[in-house]
């Protein structure tokens, strides 16, 4: 069954490449198009989104930008309103130790998937293509308005059905397998996930792309996440063999396998009286000293420095998430200088935890 899904899907996306109409983009005149030009349209009057699209890499959807060539992204601000089980998926997301799935060539579901290699678009009057470069991935969706489909199984990237409002093409998500992460870093997102994606095409070079995700599950609020895409007809789609990379990487476990879900429901990473609401929020000190010791580096790092006459110990945040956000084991070492905006803990005396930490001139997300 799933072989002839698959193939089913194929033929959808070949169709939809073979009967799109004639886009403003091709190799041969990639010089004589106006990107302020407006967009082009559908034979029914829609917006034609097809072309190749450069996107900003949003790998931490807490982050804000804009880059020079008019990409940007506009993030949620951190922390995110986690849940107490969504928490828990965040401070657990230890790829080095458990694994990702990406890293293992599974599908990136819709978001991670616009991140970062190239996508092309290809479209008709009933249907929208995606083709990402990335690990060769596509999903097709229907545009026609029609009702989510009953009796299927979860999927990476859940059941898709597009509609219109106005020029504003809407995309509707259910039924995703709750493996998938927001981006790289590891934001969650579980099987209770409804994400609603909106495009629009202003002018010929332009795409905007908004998501907003209601996962009462993860997190206590809706979130959301505002994109500029960039189109960039001079480029083409290469081949991506992911798993042709991958294959003795994982043999060799240089790359931890990902063999499937293996989240747990509750933080193995903090324990209670580690965990945020152990802490004093009210009471929040920015603690200016020296790194005096190293207490601890997994599953978290936890320092002990010398602030203002004081001796305390601050616990920081998971090693792979100062990592990948640019904080490396040579600065955070003993006799380093920092900043640390930290609470106190509510019944251990002279220990705090640490919301951010500078070092030099960057200041570093702990959450």
């Amino acid at each position: 069954m799933k072989k002839s899904l698959t193939l089913i899907a194929a033929a959808f996306a070949l169709l939809v490449m073979l009967t799109a109409p004639a886009a403003a983009q091709t190799l041969k005149n990639t010089k004589s198009i106006d990107p302020k030009a407006p967009a082009p349209r559908l034979p029914n009057g829609k917006p034609d989104f097809s072309g190749l699209w450069a996107r900003p890499g949003v790998q931490d959807i807490t982050r804000s930008f804009q880059n020079p060539n008019g990409m940007m992204n506009k993030g949620e601000p951190n922390p995110l309103p986690f849940t107490e089980w969504g928490q828990a998926q965040w401070d657990n997301y230890n790829p080095p130790k458990y694994g990702d799935y990406a890293g293992s060539c599974m599908p990136f579901g819709w978001l991670r998937s616009f991140t970062p290699h190239p996508m092309q678009i290809q479209q008709n009057n009933e249907y929208i293509t995606f083709l990402f470069e990335q690990s060769t991935m596509f999903q097709t969706v229907n545009t026609e308005g029609l009702p989510h489909r009953n009796g299927l199984a979860p999927t990476w990237f859940g059941d898709s059905r597009g509609h219109w409002e106005g020029d504003t093409l809407v995309i509707d998500v259910v039924n995703t397998n709750g493996n998938i992460k927001l981006g790289t870093i590891g934001h969650p997102m579980s099987d209770q996930s409804h994400l609603v994606m909106s495009f629009t095409r202003p002018s010929m070079g332009q795409m905007t792309f908004k998501w907003v995700l209601t996962d009462p599950k993860s997190y206590t609020r809706p979130i959301s996440n505002e994109r500029v895409f960039i189109l960039t007809p001079e480029n083409e789609l290469l081949e991506y063999g992911c798993m042709e990379g991958n294959l003795q990487a994982l043999l060799e476990g240089a790359i931890t396998p990902w063999l499937g879900n293996t989240d747990s429901d509750t933080n193995r990473t903090f324990t209670p009286q580690r965990q945020w609401p152990a802490y004093d929020l009210t009471k929040r000190e920015n603690l200016t000293g020296v790194i005096r010791q190293i207490l601890s580096t997994d599953p978290y790092t936890f320092v002990r420095i010398e602030a203002g006459g004081r001796t305390l110990d601050v616990v920081l945040a998971p090693p792979v998430r100062m990592d990948f956000r640019g904080l490396t084991a040579e600065e955070l070492k003993v006799g380093a200088n920092v900043t640390i905006s930290a609470a106190p803990h509510k019944t251990t005396r002279n220990e705090y935890r640490g919301e951010t930490i500078t070092v030099g001139n960057r200041t570093i997300d702990l959450r």
